[in-house]
């Protein structure tokens, strides 16, 4: 539509100087006044359209995710591979319509837990219970994964303001992949789904799809936002993050059916290297549930 404008005013201002040119020739009163009634014309014509297309393009700048995410994807939940040192420091994020997930007291908090990390907040909730939407945005991922790891079932919506939120060990969702939503809108219902001790909602909020700690702009315990508008800077939004990923010792909990070879390959590291450090032998079997030192 923005394009087709433009062509638009390109040949009214064509057809504006050739008229004026006419209208140049013209000798009688009658014939000069009827000209200039029609250059009149034609100029809030062309007025009326850069008008209209500079509204397109003031709404097009007002929304953030717009210019900041070239990828679509409605399987992957972070295909940007974004890393902090790379992100624009100083973003503004626009929070004031928020609406609170789900009114219950927090379980467990955002960072390292058990030797991995701990990308959001848990929420206690019960079965069945409503989730809402955290702000308006549309729907980038909604996944009934496997009940008995990860997120379990899992929505994934991308807002307006920039931010992505993640819901997951949900019972049933409530919405599609591309569906567009509106704070506190009912987006899927409470569960325990996937890797989960017990009922609760696990809530993320991701910029470009790097963890920010939830807590640094919403007030938990009051379920409101602390700041109608936030800003995302390296140095504090990513702080538990980056301390994490560049911490030296680091461990990961054994999994049913793991094993030295497969850990050694996941943490990019050998099975000498983890024998030595957990002082193992090569051929020591290991029980689901004992944390291994991996650096």
């Amino acid at each position: 539509m923005r394009h087709n404008n433009k062509n638009i005013v390109a040949i009214l201002l064509l057809s504006l100087f050739a008229f004026s040119a006419n209208a140049q020739q013209k000798t009688t009163k009658d014939k000069v006044l009827a000209s200039v009634a029609g250059m009149q014309e034609q100029r809030q014509t062309i007025d009326s359209l850069l008008l209209i297309e500079a509204t397109q393009d003031e709404e097009y700048e007002d929304i953030p995710s717009d210019s900041l995410y070239g990828e679509w994807d409605n399987e992957t939940l972070n295909p940007y591979k974004v890393k902090i040192t790379e992100i624009k420091d100083s973003f503004l994020v626009d929070c004031s319509e928020y609406v609170h997930p789900i009114d219950n007291i927090v379980t467990s908090e955002f960072g390292q837990r058990w030797g991995r990390f701990h990308a959001g907040i848990d929420m206690r909730i019960k079965v069945g219970d409503s989730v809402r939407c955290a702000f308006s945005g549309k729907v980038r991922i909604a996944r009934t994964g496997s009940r008995r790891r990860g997120y379990g079932y899992y929505v994934v919506i991308r807002h307006e303001n920039g931010l992505e939120t993640l819901y997951g060990h949900l019972s049933k969702i409530l919405v599609k992949p591309d569906q567009e939503v509106k704070a506190g809108e009912a987006i899927a219902l409470g569960g325990n789904t996937g890797r989960s001790t017990g009922p609760h909602l696990h809530f993320e909020t991701r910029y470009l799809g790097n963890p920010i700690n939830p807590r640094n702009f919403i007030d938990f315990d009051n379920y409101v936002i602390k700041y109608d508008n936030y800003t995302i800077t390296k140095a504090e939004s990513f702080k538990e993050f980056k301390e994490f990923v560049n911490s030296p010792t680091r461990y990961y909990r054994v999994r049913q059916g793991d094993n030295l070879g497969y850990i050694a390959r996941k943490h990019h590291t050998t099975v000498s290297r983890l024998c030595k450090l957990n002082r193992l032998k090569a051929t020591s079997v290991i029980k689901a549930g004992k944390k291994l030192r991996v650096s």
